[in-house]
């Protein structure tokens, strides 16, 4: 990194950390939301009052939604830097981590390593979904590896350095993220019920994996801290859109400065736009990818204010 680009990176860390550390209400608002949302999709299905139509694309839905909350937890961006609230972030990547059935306990070790060695073929676990662009069979074989590595990664590559008590935990994430489902089925044993749990999470889980693992990293040639993840932009119609996916699509801000919240990746990302462009940040288009410009009018690094939106 040349002279300049440097200076450039310091003040794009500069700005990023006027965006961290703060407790993160939001996020756990959105634990309580996708939480309640989901248990009241379930009794109502159950109840006869939500037609299996409806259940099943609300039940993606709100599994991919759920991901989100994980996600900030194992970066420990939800209690910031009140550490005597580690227990308020833990509990969240608890609570949502058996409707997208990814361990918490899993995730923050695969996930971590996924940083680390970000699209380097047999050390970035998250590598498997590349087979995503190759066709049908590439998409579901991609999607599938990619849950699976999910939910194994810690038992295949940690657990003999584990304590018993991790060994615990991780065990009673995966009987509780099963026990659910097949307690449900006792209680309403019906093909309708089965189609709703598998349609419904596969659906949500493979969007998930497409949209926020393969496409931002697509074509995983690059390890390069500002070159191997994109910003995906839509276009201002597509807004809507944007909001459900909770900002996602600038995946580079989260790689960048992982303890960002996510909702804090749009003011971010117009803060330093700039700074992306000249380390050579992939910034294209959502249904292609080729290089878009900059949408409107962008704030200056040193002029912004850290709170705009």
């Amino acid at each position: 990194m040349n002279q300049e680009l440097g200076a450039l990176n310091r003040e794009a860390i500069a700005a990023a950390q006027e965006e961290m550390g703060a407790l993160a209400w939001g996020t756990v608002c959105l634990v309580a939301v996708v939480l309640g949302a989901f248990i009241a999709n379930l009794g109502l299905f159950a109840a006869g009052w939500m037609p299996l139509w409806a259940a099943v694309p609300i039940y993606a839905i709100l599994t991919y939604l759920s991901y989100t909350p994980l996600h900030e937890a194992a970066h420990g961006n939800i209690n910031g830097k009140h550490r005597h609230l580690q227990w308020l972030n833990d509990g969240c990547g608890y609570l949502v981590a058996p409707i997208i059935m990814i361990p918490y306990a899993s995730h923050k070790i695969e996930h971590f390593t996924h940083h680390r060695y970000t699209n380097q073929a047999g050390k970035d676990p998250d590598h498997v979904v590349s087979s995503m662009g190759d066709g049908l069979a590439g998409f579901v074989t991609g999607g599938l590896k990619m849950l699976w590595t999910q939910n194994s990664f810690l038992f295949v590559s940690h657990w003999s350095g584990m304590s018993g008590r991790e060994r615990s935990v991780f065990a009673l994430e995966v009987t509780v993220s099963l026990g659910w489902r097949i307690a449900f089925l006792a209680w309403m044993p019906s093909v309708a019920a089965v189609i709703m749990l598998v349609a419904g999470y596969l659906i949500g889980a493979f969007f998930l994996v497409y949209w926020f693992s393969y496409r931002p990293h697509a074509p995983f040639q690059s390890s390069g801290r500002y070159q191997n993840t994109s910003s995906l932009i839509m276009p201002r119609w597509m807004k809507p859109i944007e909001w459900f996916w909770l900002g996602q699509n600038l995946h580079s801000i989260h790689h960048l400065f992982p303890r960002v919240p996510f909702y804090r990746y749009h003011a971010l990302h117009r803060r330093i736009e700039p700074i992306m462009r000249a380390h050579g940040t992939p910034i294209i288009g959502i249904f292609n990818r080729h290089e878009v410009g900059a949408l409107g009018e962008r704030s200056p690094v040193h002029g912004a204010r850290p709170g705009d939106a």
